[in-house]
C-alpha cells in the first residue's frame, strides 16, 4: 500500500509539473497585444461644441478604450494639440496640457501650430506635461535637437518596450511666422525616423511607433499626400500615427499600419499590434478610427471639474454680443466658405482696400445662426494676426491666387474685391482664366492695388512668396479688433451667398 501510494503521489506531482510547463509554454507562445490610441489636431478644443466633443468626453472615450487592455495601452498625440481655441490660448495652452495629462498621454509630436506660441511658452508647456514633446527632425544651427524637444520616448506596456519617435513635415515651417522658428531648421522626417529607429532597436526596444505631423488622405481607396513619400522611405518602423491635414484614414501601407484621426477630438485612431516575444516580431496589425461621440456620451468627471473654472473665466471676458447672424455660415478649409467670403468682404469694407487676401488656414470654424459673441469670433480667427494694408502689383496678386487655389496642403486662399474664374484641376501657374475687380475691369498685371493682408501672408507664410515683403501702407491692428468693431457697426449678418466670387470651369 505504501508503494502504491508513493507511486500515485509521484504521478500526481508529475502531472502538475507537466501542467505548469504547458501553461508556461502557452503563456510564452501567446502574442502580446499592444493598443495605440492616437488623437491629432485637437487645437485646444477643450469645450464641447458643434464640431468638437470636448476634452471631458474625449477623456471618457479614452478611458473606455483603455479599460479593454489596461496594461497594454498607450495614448499618443499627432501634433497641433494645444493652440487655436480661445479656451486654450487664453492660458498659453497650459490648461490643454493638463487635460492631456488627465487623459494619460504617453507622448505628443510637435506640430507647426506649436509655434503659434513663443518659445518661452513652449518651454512652460513642456515642463507642465507628464509626456515628452517629440520632434526628431527639428535641429538648431549646430545640428542638435533643441530643448524642450526630444527625438523619442520609450515606454513599457505589457512587458514590451515601445519606442515613440516624432517628426514634422519638412515644409512645416512655411506655415509658421518666421520669427518663431529663427535659428531652427527641419531635416528629412524619414531620415530622422530611420536614424532613431536604429538607436532604439540597439537599446532593446521591441516596437517602434512613428508620430508624424504630416498630412495625407484617402483618394479612390489609395493613401495620398505628403505622408506617402515618408512612408515609402521608412525602415524599422512598425506603425504610424499621422496628423496635420485634419483628414481621416486607417490603412496598411506597405505592411505599415497607419492612421490619422481627423480633428478636434472628434475621432480617435487605433493601431492594434500583436507581438510574438519568442520570434521577436509583430505577427498581426490592425488600423481603425473611431468616432468619439459613437463611443460614449459620458464625460470624465476629473477632466470636467478641472476645465470648468477656465471656461467660466473665458466666458466672463468673451460673452459680449457683437451682432446677430441670421443663417448658418459654413467654412470648408479646402473648398467653399460662405463664412470666409463674408468676413473678407467685411475686412475689405472696414479697411477701404481694393482687395483682401487671406490664407485659408487662418479661418478655423463655422458660424451658427444666432448671437455672435467675441468668443465665436475668436474661435473663427484664433491666431491673433495683425492686419496690414499693403501696395501690391497685379502680377503678384495673380501669383498669390494661383498658389492658394486648388492646393490640398495649405487651404484655399480667401479674397474679396475680385471675381475669379479658374480651373482648379490645372497645375499651379495655369489655374486662372480671368480675374476681375469689383467695378468689372480686369486686374492689370502692372498696376498697384491696395490690399489687406495679415502678417502671416506678409511674411511669406504657406509659401505666398509674391506677398512677402510687400510695401506697407499702414498697420491696421489685430484682426479680432478690426472685425469686432465692424460687426458692432453692422449689428446683423445677413449674407447672401451665391458663390459668384470664384467661378470654376
Amino acid at each position: 500500500n505504501y508503494f502504491v501510494g508513493d507511486v500515485m503521489k509521484r504521478l500526481i506531482n508529475l502531472f502538475f509539473v507537466i501542467l505548469l510547463c504547458c501553461a508556461a509554454f502557452l503563456a510564452e507562445a501567446a502574442p502580446v497585444q499592444i493598443d495605440i490610441y492616437s488623437v491629432n489636431d485637437l487645437h485646444g478644443r477643450l469645450r464641447a461644441a458643434e464640431n468638437a466633443p470636448g476634452a471631458a468626453r474625449l477623456a471618457a472615450a479614452l478611458n473606455l478604450l483603455k479599460a479593454a487592455n489596461p496594461k497594454g495601452t498607450l495614448v499618443v498625440g499627432g501634433g497641433d494639440m494645444l493652440s487655436s481655441s480661445i479656451d486654450a490660448d487664453s492660458f498659453d495652452g497650459l490648461n490643454a496640457v493638463e487635460a492631456m495629462n488627465i487623459m494619460g498621454f504617453a507622448a505628443n509630436c510637435a506640430g507647426n501650430h506649436a509655434f503659434d506660441y513663443n518659445f518661452p511658452a513652449i518651454v512652460r508647456q513642456a515642463k507642465a506635461a507628464d509626456f515628452p514633446l517629440l520632434a526628431a527632425n527639428i535641429t538648431d544651427a549646430n545640428g542638435n535637437i533643441p530643448a524642450p524637444f526630444a527625438p523619442y520616448a520609450v515606454v513599457k506596456r505589457n512587458g514590451i518596450k515601445t519606442g515613440i519617435i516624432g517628426v514634422l513635415d519638412e515644409q512645416a515651417f512655411k506655415k509658421v511666422k518666421p520669427d518663431r522658428v529663427a535659428g531652427l531648421k527641419l531635416t528629412s522626417p524619414a531620415e530622422a525616423a530611420n536614424k532613431y529607429a536604429v538607436e532604439l532597436r540597439r537599446n532593446g526596444v521591441q516596437i517602434v511607433v512613428l508620430l508624424a505631423h504630416i498630412g495625407g488622405q484617402m483618394e479612390n481607396g489609395m493613401l495620398t499626400g505628403a505622408i506617402v513619400p515618408v512612408l515609402d522611405n521608412l525602415k524599422g518602423i512598425d506603425a504610424v500615427a499621422a496628423g496635420d491635414s485634419h483628414t481621416v484614414f486607417a490603412c496598411s501601407y506597405k505592411d505599415i499600419p497607419a492612421v490619422q484621426a481627423g480633428e478636434y477630438g472628434r475621432q480617435i485612431g487605433h493601431i492594434k499590434l500583436f507581438y510574438d516575444v519568442d520570434a521577436g516580431k509583430i505577427t498581426q496589425a490592425e488600423a481603425n478610427v473611431y468616432e468619439t461621440d459613437a463611443l460614449t456620451q459620458e464625460r470624465d468627471s476629473k477632466a470636467a471639474a478641472f476645465l470648468q473654472p477656465y471656461f467660466e473665466r473665458v466666458d466672463a471676458v468673451y460673452s459680449k454680443v457683437l451682432a446677430y447672424n441670421t443663417q448658418y455660415l459654413a467654412n470648408e478649409k479646402y473648398g467653399e466658405s460662405p463664412l470666409a467670403d463674408y468676413f473678407m468682404d467685411l475686412i475689405n469694407s472696414e479697411l477701404q482696400t481694393d482687395i483682401t487676401l487671406y490664407n485659408g488656414g487662418a479661418i478655423r470654424s463655422n458660424l451658427p445662426a444666432g448671437n455672435v459673441t467675441l468668443r465665436e469670433l475668436k474661435q473663427i480667427f484664433p491666431f491673433n494676426n495683425t492686419l496690414y494694408v499693403v501696395r501690391l502689383r497685379g502680377s503678384d496678386i495673380l501669383k498669390a491666387l494661383e498658389h492658394g487655389l486648388g492646393s490640398k496642403e495649405i487651404g484655399r486662399v480667401r479674397f474679396a474685391g475680385l471675381t475669379v474664374t479658374a480651373d482648379l484641376t490645372a497645375p499651379e501657374g495655369e489655374r486662372l482664366i480671368s480675374v476681375q475687380l469689383a467695378d468689372g475691369s480686369m486686374l492689370n498685371h502692372e498696376r498697384y492695388y491696395s490690399v489687406a493682408v495679415n502678417d502671416f501672408l506678409l511674411s511669406g507664410g504657406d509659401g505666398y512668396t509674391s506677398v512677402k515683403g510687400a510695401e506697407i501702407i499702414r498697420e491696421s491692428g489685430k484682426d479680432l479688433d478690426v472685425l469686432s468693431t465692424a460687426l458692432k457697426k453692422a449689428r446683423q449678418i445677413n449674407f447672401d451667398y451665391n458663390n459668384k466670387r470664384l467661378i470654376l470651369k
